[in-house]
C-alpha cells in the first residue's frame, strides 16, 4: 500500500499507518543479501579502471581546472563535463 508513505499533510493520508516502523524498510542495500551483483560490479569497475590507468597517461584539460568547485549538490549531484586527454603509454 503506497499510501503508507504519505505524510499527514497529503490528501490521501491514512492514520492507520502511523504505527508502522518505516525506518525498517531498506529493500536494496541492507545486510549480507543486499544486492546479488554488487561485488561483481565493484570488481569489474576496479579491473576497468586499472586497465585504463595501465594503458593511458591521463591529463586534465585546462577548461576543467576548477571542476570540483563548479559542481552543485542539492538533492541530486549535478556534475559538469570532465574533459581529460588520454595518451597511450609506450612500453618497451
Amino acid at each position: 500500500m503506497p499510501e503508507r508513505w504519505l505524510g499527514p499533510d497529503h490528501p490521501y493520508y491514512d492514520p492507520q499507518f502511523d504505527a508502522d516502523k518505516k525506518a525498517a524498510m531498506q529493500p536494496f542495500s541492507f545486510g549480507p543479501r543486499n544486492c546479488i551483483g554488487k561485488n561483481l560490479a565493484y570488481n569489474e569497475m576496479k579491473v576497468i579502471l586499472a586497465r585504463l590507468i595501465w594503458a593511458f597517461d591521463i591529463a586534465l584539460q585546462p577548461e576543467c581546472r576548477g571542476w570540483p568547485d563548479d559542481q552543485k549538490a542539492f538533492i541530486v549531484w549535478e556534475k559538469g563535463p570532465l574533459w581529460v586527454q588520454l595518451k597511450e603509454v609506450e612500453r618497451n
